[in-house]
Parts: C-alpha cells; structure tokens; sequence
C-alpha cells in the first residue's frame, strides 16, 4: 500500500480460435468483469461532459468492445487487455494506518509491444515501460 506500481503482466495468454470466439461472444454480450477489493466492488468512474453532475460509477468494466479502425468500415473486436487501476483510501494520521474507501479501473484496449518471448516470465513491455517514462495513461485507440 501506498506505493505505485505500474505495468505488471498478470497474464500472457495467447489466444487461440475457440477462445477468441468466446470473447466475441462475451463482448456481443456485454459482460461485465466485476472484482472486489476488501469488500468493495470496482467501480469505472464516468464524466458526464454535458452535465455538471458528479462523476457517475458503474460496476465492473466490459471484457471488451466493437469499433472501426479510422477509415475503415470493418468493426473489430477489442479485448480490454490493459487495466489502470485507483485504489483510494482514507488515512489515520494519529495511529498511520488506512482504511481503503475506493476501487476504481479505467480498461483499455492496447497494441503492446514487448521484447523477449511473450511466454518467457522476463517479458519486458516496451509500450508501457515507467523507466522510459513511456506508460499507458489512456487509449486513443481503437
């Protein structure tokens, strides 16, 4: 706690044609992804640009999404394979500890780029790299 943390590869899973199908299914399905962080459900944050209200959350964040490339016409499917996680917490000055009071994810769906063999534990992502002060921060893309 209290420390960043910033690019860690949780999985490297390398889809084949029976998998790929299922998270089609998934995304034509809206699913959800829902996780829970002492006791609390992660939430997505949303701004309403057209209204002054506050910031609205939803639970969990879709597996994925369908959307064109810029000038195509050909909708694609995107898994949300990167995950931006807040935790948010209150902290007791007299006795220094914390109590979390948020659990917030923004998904994004990224192109990564990396060095090595995607199955070798070494793996170092080269499109997410805090040292090279190049880190996801949003995705512009699909």
């Amino acid at each position: 706690m209290w420390e960043a943390q910033m690019c860690n590869i949780l999985c490297r899973l390398t889809p084949d044609a029976k998998i790929v199908k299922q998270f089609k299914e998934k995304i034509d399905d809206e699913y959800r992804v829902n996780m829970i962080l002492d006791n609390l459900p992660l939430v997505v944050p949303i701004q309403r640009p057209d209204q002054e209200a506050p910031t609205v959350y939803q639970l969990g964040f879709h597996v994925g999404l369908k959307g064109h490339y810029a000038g195509s016409k050909e909708e694609k499917y995107f898994i949300h394979n990167h995950l931006a996680f807040t935790v948010k917490y209150h902290r007791d000055s007299q006795t220094e500890t914390a109590r979390i009071v948020g659990f917030e994810v923004k998904p994004f769906s990224v192109k990564h780029e990396y060095e090595g063999k995607w199955s070798d534990a070494q793996t170092h992502l080269t499109t997410c790299d805090p040292h090279s002060k190049h880190t996801v921060v949003n995705s512009n893309y699909p």
